[in-house]
Formats: C-alpha cells, sequence, structure tokens
C-alpha cells in the first residue's frame, strides 16, 4: 500500500470530476483526497507512473510531488459520511464514484473493503441527495455519519 500526491489544479469542476474518474478507473485505488490547494493525494495499490500518465492526459503539468510515509496522519479528522454496501465491485465504485464526485463539497472518499463501504469526508453539500443517488445504483446503499475517530451517529434513516 502506497500514497502518492500528484501535483494538479483542480479547481475546476469539470477538470476535478475527469481526473476522480480517471483515478478510480485504476485498480487498487482505496482513497482520494483533494483537500489540499493543487494536490491530489491517492492511496493504494497501483503503479504511480501509469497514474501520472493518466492524469497528464488531462493536465499535461501534472506531476509527482513525493511519495507520503504511510504513517502520516492527519490530527484534525473530519467528520465522515459512510455508504455500507450489500454488495462491492469494481462497478458498484465506479458507478459510485460519479456520483460522489458530482458534488462540489467533497474532498475526500475511500473505499473500505473490509467492511464493504465509501467513506466520504464530510462537506457542503446535500447528504440526503448523495445517499438517494447512491440508492439508484445498491438499494442496500444507506448512510452513516461519522463524527469523528471514534464517535458515530445512528442511521439517518436513508436506509
Amino acid at each position: 500500500m502506497q500514497t502518492v500526491k500528484f501535483k494538479m489544479d483542480v479547481s475546476d469542476k469539470n477538470i476535478k470530476r475527469e481526473a476522480m474518474r480517471a483515478v478510480w478507473m485504476l485498480s487498487g485505488v482505496t482513497l482520494v483526497d483533494i483537500e489540499e490547494i493543487g494536490i491530489i493525494k491517492v492511496k493504494g495499490i497501483f503503479d504511480k507512473i501509469e497514474m501520472r500518465s493518466k492524469l497528464q492526459e488531462i493536465d499535461s503539468s501534472v506531476d509527482i510531488i513525493i511519495p507520503v510515509p504511510e504513517h502520516e496522519h492527519s490530527f484534525l479528522i473530519p467528520p465522515k459520511l459512510k455508504f455500507p454496501f450489500k454488495v462491492f465491485n469494481r462497478r458498484i465504485i465506479r458507478d459510485a464514484m460519479e456520483v460522489i464526485w458530482e458534488f462540489p463539497g467533497v474532498t475526500s472518499v475511500e473505499v473500505n473493503g473490509d467492511d464493504v463501504q465509501l467513506e466520504v469526508n464530510d462537506g457542503e453539500f446535500d447528504k440526503i441527495e448523495m445517499a438517494a443517488k447512491l440508492k439508484d445504483i445498491d438499494e442496500s446503499a444507506s448512510v452513516i455519519i461519522k463524527a469523528g475517530p471514534d464517535v458515530q451517529t445512528p442511521n439517518n434513516g436513508t436506509s
């Protein structure tokens, strides 16, 4: 498992959507984070040179900054939305990413295969609308809001 940062301007929502689509199409990706301005952080088992090539098709100035040490963590853990699924495969992940990255407030998405769920950093977007669109992909999808590292609020009834 590796974490790599790519320098890329994703301030334009169409470029951001295109970049997210390209990143999630490569197998082995488990996390994409764009919280840092001008930086896309990708975690998983993937070829960083191939990833850079895919991103350079969108923006020729993309470059690898440095691989990030695996133990690097932030002390400020933002709330997360968790979307558990009964069935979790590449098609559902790809389709879910198409939906999730439509929402402009999303800055980070992680695939948690052990728990069969997607985790989305909480942001300024309509969580109910996102949950409804994800239910169109898999009717078993629900939303759980995780308020911090060990605090979880109850399911909000969207399941």
